[in-house]
């Protein structure tokens, strides 16, 4: 299973009635790509579409890592502030986070 199907069934399908809300953000490819992309994966958290690159550019200036590497997997807290960042995908972490910050 692959990181972004594993996200669908792990922590939204799973986490989304408590509260959890899951967005992707694709890069500038196009919107019919990233459409596709979408459907082919199944997914159904909204995925959003970084045409310009704007959000790209305003966390990559903010990254957490020495190098761009994707994907990136960010929780953000209910106050706004970043609860987790990591360019490796690590379920059990993420989840003992969410399940935290839904009061769990």
């Amino acid at each position: 299973m692959s990181e972004v199907s594993d996200v669908e069934v792990s922590l939204w399908q799973e986490y989304r009635d408590q509260g959890l809300v899951v967005w992707a953000i694709g890069p500038s490819d196009s919107m019919e790509d990233l459409i596709a992309y979408r459907d082919d994966m199944g997914l159904t958290f909204p995925v959003l579409y970084d045409e310009d690159g704007a959000v790209f550019s305003r966390y990559e200036q903010q990254a957490a890592f020495s190098q761009t590497i994707f994907p990136q997997d960010w929780i953000i807290d209910a106050e706004g502030r970043v609860a987790y960042v990591n360019n490796a995908y690590e379920a059990d972490e993420m989840i003992a986070i969410i399940e935290g910050e839904l009061g769990l």
